[in-house]
Parts: structure tokens; sequence; C-alpha cells
């Protein structure tokens, strides 16, 4: 139907890998979001209501503000986590065929230790780690605007 073969994990390894993360991470952001949305006081959600706010404004207005700063913070830990996701790619993988799901943290792995050059392998990690500053930087000027 989606014209995918048997072999999609061969001819499309990155969206496989994708999938397989979102499926991973899933759980994880639900549980913190159900834990954010049950923080939200009852007394809020009738006051809205009474004031004749339908079930999308009170979700606008509501809701998404009152759990604004876990939405922040999940999305900075999801995307840390993702930048650095090596386990996952290397076990179903290893960055193939070829380099189609190579990431940085797998040619990094790859550097310093398959082919010995520790401190190429070294400085792609700082790289890496640069990187995963200036998305909690951002992530964290969005959290103290509230």
């Amino acid at each position: 139907m989606l014209g995918l073969g048997q072999n999609w994990l061969y001819t499309l390894p990155i969206i496989a890998v994708s999938l397989a993360n979102v499926w991973r991470g899933t759980a994880f952001s639900m549980l913190v979001y159900n834990a954010a949305l049950s923080e939200i006081p009852a007394e809020i959600e009738e006051a809205a209501e009474m004031d004749g706010a339908t079930g999308w404004a009170r979700l606008r207005h509501v809701t998404i503000p009152m759990i604004k700063r876990t939405v922040t913070t999940n999305l900075m830990l999801i995307t840390l986590q993702t930048l650095s996701v090596f386990g996952l790619i290397y076990t179903m993988t290893k960055g193939g065929p070829g380099t189609k799901s190579q990431t940085l943290p797998l040619y990094m792995y790859e550097q310093a230790f398959s082919f010995s050059q520790i401190g190429y392998g070294t400085a792609i990690a700082l790289v890496l780690l640069a990187v995963g500053g200036v998305f909690s930087i951002v992530y964290m000027r969005l959290l103290r605007e509230d």
C-alpha cells in the first residue's frame, strides 16, 4: 500500500531508525505530559468552562499555557537524546548499508575505534557537544521568558 517491500530496512534505513526512535521516545513523552496534565487544578478548568470556554478554547488558553514549561523541557530532552542516539542505530543498521543511516555518534565511534583516530573522534564528539549546548541554551532562554 505504501510502496515499501519487505526489504525497507535495507532500502530506507534512516526511516526505519527514525520510526524506532519515535516509538522509543513516545512512552517517555506521554508519561511526562500525563504528569503535567494531572497537575493542572480542576478548579481552573471548571472556571474556564463556566465562563463559556469551549474545549478548544480551554486547551489553547488554559491547558497549553500551564504546561508550557513541561513541553519545552521535554522538547529539550528529546532533542538532546536524538542528537546522541547511538545504540538504536548501531543495533539496527550499524550505520549501513554503506553510510545511509550513519549519524555523528556512529561516525565518531567508527573514526575513534575502528580507524584508531582517537583525536578525530574526540573532535567530532566536541562538535556534537557544542551543537547540543546551543540547543540547550535556546531552550533555556525559552524557559526563562516565562
